[in-house]
């Protein structure tokens, strides 16, 4: 009876063991690496591009140049209440002298005098008020 017991236990150790190996074997090809698959990039298209700005004439320049130095000077002089309307009018200010340097000469007399002290506005406001 012992020699059954023993014969029966070595044969399914050794069943088991098969068994064991065989999971192991099945298991290995499975862990190679994975190959990976890089997804293309898909391009998004750009944004239209902004429109062009109207062409204004001089005279119409000079009146916007007008009423954007007075709104600086008084958002100057309204910075405790708004500060945010000041910083942006300040980013504006080389711009918008730059653009009517490009066509003071194209303005009449009566035009550049108007210009210059509006100019002198701006230029003050820059200045810190002084």
């Amino acid at each position: 009876m012992k020699k059954i017991s023993v014969f029966l236990l070595s044969f399914v150790l050794v069943i088991a063991f098969t068994a064991c190996n065989r999971t192991k074997n099945t298991k290995a090809p499975a862990e190679e690496p994975v190959k990976t698959v890089v997804a293309e990039k898909v391009e998004e298209p750009a944004p239209p591009p902004p429109p062009p700005a109207p062409v204004l004439s001089p005279a119409e320049m000079l009146k916007d140049f007008q009423a954007y130095a007075k709104a600086y000077g008084e958002a100057f002089n309204n910075i405790a209440k708004d500060l945010k309307k000041y910083q942006e009018l300040a980013k504006e200010s080389q711009k918008r002298v730059a653009d009517m340097e490009k066509i003071k000469d194209k303005l009449n007399a009566k035009q550049k005098q108007d210009y210059q002290k509006s100019l002198d506005i701006v230029l003050k406001v820059n200045r810190g008020g002084k």
